[in-house]
């Protein structure tokens, strides 16, 4: 899913003295070893399950605690299967903005959404 016509307008575009000009191309990724792509290919997956399973009863998607900024980051599962699919292709994910005020009530964390799945099995 490409998220580009959601972000508003680059203010620079055309403009020769863009300051973005001036920054260095990033850095290639490193590529993922077999191992790790294994493990996003599974999370992606589960990306899925969770969103099926979660989605009918409210929940929108996953909450981290962001370590830089000590803030809890909220993912719809959209951005979460885009961000693992860019991962898979070498590639940054793409730039997003959540919501201004994401409801905290809609969003879990990933283990509770792995014991949901569990528990859906064990019945």
């Amino acid at each position: 899913m490409n998220f580009d016509s959601m972000m508003p307008p680059d203010p620079f575009a055309g403009d020769p003295n863009d300051p973005a000009s001036f920054l260095e191309a990033d850095e290639p990724l490193p590529p993922l070893s077999d191992e790790e792509r294994e493990r996003v290919r599974e999370d992606l997956e589960l990306v899925g399950e969770f969103r099926r399973a979660l989605e009918p009863r409210g929940v929108l998607g996953v909450f981290f605690m962001c370590e830089d900024c000590d803030e809890q980051h909220y993912y719809d599962w959209d951005i979460m299967a885009a961000n693992m699919r860019a991962t898979l292709a070498g590639e940054l994910s793409p730039v997003h903005e959540p919501s201004a005020r994401p409801d905290p009530s809609a969003y879990v964390p990933w283990d509770y959404c792995l014991g949901f799945l569990d528990g859906m099995e064990a019945r």
